[in-house]
């Protein structure tokens, strides 16, 4: 239930001493929560149980229907977010990214308001101090801190295989529950407890929704070790994608916040 839910969640977070806590709550496919109603009910709870127990909580509802951003899968997701630090990255991932951490500095009275927390997180970005303090923290857990500018350090693998388009047209459909599935297929997840992670392999999207295509364009780049789990992965890649005749409205990706 969404009690259970978000007490488990919620019960760890305020273990730890914090004053103040912002949340991203998923919604769509590739969310545990699948509708908005749902999510809003989770993050709602999650907001109550916080402020209950004294800490500033607020939540942002993000879309998850298509990947948020374009790496799916452990080191590929960290050289994502090693990218945006160094002022790059998707643009959504940016987006959320700047949201998330806009209203955690006006929560924790860094900032005044929500455009000035808004500058001084970019301003993290431009000035490379939000890179160097990722640097440190890396350090400070016992990691490897030249990873930050040597991503042959992390994890990887050299085998990949594309999933191209089948027509021409528009992207108008990249199910982000079925390229999950496809990543755990893939060993950069587990079906059971027991099983092992590889770090190493995973999915990059090349081609999200709203792109146009042409018939053998490029949408999904697998890194894989494995050719029997690859064959599963694209099967589930294959039916996640769908192509059509005209370019999809775009979607909010923000679509609701509790506070």
């Amino acid at each position: 239930s969404i009690p259970l839910i978000s007490a488990s969640i919620m019960s760890k977070k305020i273990a730890e001493g914090i004053d103040a806590l912002v949340l991203d709550v998923k919604t769509g496919s590739g969310a545990f929560m699948k509708t908005e109603a749902d999510s809003r009910k989770l993050a709602e709870s999650l907001v109550s149980i916080g402020n209950a127990s004294g800490v500033k909580t607020e939540a942002i509802i993000t879309a998850m229907e298509s990947p948020l951003g374009r790496a799916v899968g452990n080191a590929l997701e960290v050289v994502e977010c090693i990218d945006v630090l160094k002022g790059g990255g998707p643009a959504d991932l940016v987006d959320v990214s700047i949201e998330l951490t806009a209203r955690m500095l006006v929560l924790g009275k860094v900032a005044r308001d929500r455009n000035e927390a808004e500058q001084k997180a970019r301003g993290a970005i431009q000035s490379g101090a939000g890179l160097e303090r990722f640097r440190q923290i890396i350090e400070l857990q016992g990691g490897d801190p030249k990873v930050v500018d040597d991503y042959a350090r992390l994890p990887h693998v050299g085998d990949r295989h594309r999933v191209a388009a089948d027509r021409d047209g528009f992207v108008s459909r990249l199910d982000a529950e079925l390229i999950g599935r496809a990543s755990v297929a893939l060993g950069a997840g587990r079906d059971r407890v027991e099983d092992p992670v590889d770090a190493a392999v995973g999915i990059m999207v090349l081609a999200k929704p709203g792109d146009a295509v042409r018939a053998g364009d490029p949408i999904l780049e697998l890194h894989y070790r494995d050719r029997r789990r690859l064959e599963t992965a694209t099967r589930l890649t294959s039916q996640a994608i769908a192509i059509g005749d005209q370019r999809p409205p775009a979607s909010p990706l923000i679509v609701g916040e509790v506070r």
